[in-house]
């Protein structure tokens, strides 16, 4: 219940940073977000550097709006997606792919009287969220293989040499999905 709770309060704090235009309460919502950051003790570098990474989308939505409305609403929309990646970097650090797939299955039980399975939705949401570090890894291992073998990691050699890296990478990572799907049933996620 206290996930679900801290859940619904991001969804509303994160819409609520896009209805705010006034540049002051965007910064105390800032220094709020940096403290929290320090009462929960979330490293600093990390968040930045994921600040970072994320950079290019929003100096893009950025430029796009220069374009279709003006420089102003450009650098509200600018801080607002900064404030917003910001705070769903702290929910992250904040909670586990299975407990935010119980939270997910907890907002999707009334949709039962249509006949779809909660747990199942759940279930989904939690191997969903738990591939992507997967991917990531499986990435960087087959990059590395292809250093190994002489291969630089250009597109051009990545098309070229698509059976070195795509059976592998697909028969890897269908394993471990297959792995994680196994250890939540076994941990009795569902019957």
């Amino acid at each position: 219940m206290k996930n679900l709770i801290k859940f619904i309060l991001f969804l509303i704090y994160t819409i609520g940073i896009f209805f705010i235009e006034n540049y002051i309460i965007l910064f105390l919502i800032a220094s709020f977000n940096i403290i929290l950051m320090i009462i929960i003790k979330i490293n600093m570098k990390k968040a930045i550097k994921s600040l970072i990474k994320l950079l290019p989308f929003i100096l893009f939505t950025a430029i796009i709006n220069i374009l279709f409305a003006d420089l102003e609403f450009a650098i509200l929309i600018g801080i607002r997606l900064i404030l917003v990646c910001n705070l769903s970097y702290i929910f992250a650090k904040t909670i586990s792919y299975t407990e935010f797939g119980e939270v997910i299955e907890k907002i999707v039980y009334p949709l039962k009287i249509f006949g779809i399975n909660s747990k199942e939705v759940g279930l989904v949401i939690s191997i969903a969220l738990s591939f992507v570090p997967i991917m990531k890894d499986e990435i960087l291992q087959i990059k590395n293989v292809l250093k190994v073998k002489g291969i630089e990691a250009t597109n051009f050699n990545l098309m070229k040499n698509s059976s070195l890296i795509f059976k592998p990478f697909f028969i890897s990572v269908l394993q471990r999905l297959n792995e994680i799907e196994m250890s939540l049933k076994a941990k009795a996620w569902q019957e």
